[in-house]
């Protein structure tokens, strides 16, 4: 016979093991989170007032560059140079703010601010918008 015994469990002695457990399952899903948020596409984030200011500032941004290919890709059919919402207007012209976006099925409204670097500040007017081609195009 031997002196030795058989380890005897203690009941009130406590395993890291929950706790490990725990931690995987929050691991796991802040990992998922991110992942989700890294692979969903940046337009189901953006609100309209975004998408509406969008496309005014790459209209903008055409029109300072003379691009003639870019502005018919992001004007509605129609469109009349003469009357465009930043006709008159010379020299760098920059959206400075795009304010009570208002959208009603495919047709949105919208308060614009331009600025430009001639002598006639900043003015505001409501720019009308159709949507197409996957974004808001430019209309007046």
């Amino acid at each position: 016979m031997s002196d030795e015994h058989a380890p005897v469990d203690d009941p009130s002695r406590t395993t890291a093991k929950p706790f490990i457990l725990a931690v995987s399952i929050v691991a796991i899903l802040m990992i998922g989170i991110v992942v989700s948020a890294l692979l969903r596409p940046a337009d189901e984030s953006r609100s309209d007032a975004d998408r509406l200011n969008a496309s005014a500032t790459d209209f903008v941004r055409a029109s300072n560059n003379d691009d003639a290919e870019a502005l018919d890709r992001m004007v509605c059919d129609g469109f009349a140079e003469d009357r465009s919402p930043i006709a008159g207007r010379e020299g760098e012209v920059r959206v400075e703010a795009l304010d009570n976006a208002v959208v009603n099925g495919n047709r949105a409204t919208a308060d614009v601010r331009i600025a430009a670097d001639d002598d006639n500040g900043a003015t505001t007017s409501t720019w009308t918008f159709v949507q197409g081609d996957d974004r808001w195009l430019v209309c007046n």
